[in-house]
């Protein structure tokens, strides 16, 4: 008996949420995205997108400034440029952090993450630190080290 007056409230709680999403103006909606250009263990540039209507329209427009630097053609036609980070955020901090070093077997390599958080710098940089352990499994903060490269609000 207890076991079914908890099943119809958390029945309501997606229903909810799903006619919530459903009334909110497409131009309500924001976002902002991290692309980077990447070739050979080595990030090479990045572009941030922020404040473009949807994460998809600012992953969009940061693949596009970085393929106009060139990008998309590199070394041989090869298009190197890979979305990193996204958030779905209308208002909040971003981070974007770099750090270089020698990986295990002793080769020079660099590494970006990006970080957007609604509260504060701290918080995107410490989203940014997980973000460049997610694309480069191999890097450890207090082992490398990193430093911030952009902090911007949106």
């Amino acid at each position: 008996m207890s076991r079914m007056r908890w099943s119809r409230p958390l029945l309501a709680v997606p229903l909810f949420a799903a006619l919530m999403h459903a009334n909110v103006p497409a131009e309500a909606i924001a976002g902002a995205a991290c692309v980077m250009a990447k070739h050979q263990g080595k990030t090479l540039d990045y572009a941030i997108a922020v404040g473009t209507g949807d994460p998809a329209g600012a992953l969009e427009a940061a693949e596009a400034e970085l393929r106009a630097k060139g990008f998309d053609d590199y070394l041989g036609h090869l298009d190197i440029v890979r979305a990193q980070n996204l958030t779905d955020l209308d208002r909040g901090y971003a981070v974007v952090i770099r750090s270089e070093f020698n990986d295990w077997r002793g080769r020079p390599r660099s590494a970006m993450g990006c970080g957007f958080s609604a509260s504060s710098y701290r918080d995107a940089e410490w989203d940014a630190v997980r973000d460049l352990q997610r694309y480069f499994w191999g890097w450890k903060p207090d082992q490398y080290g990193y430093e911030v490269v952009r902090q911007l609000t949106f």
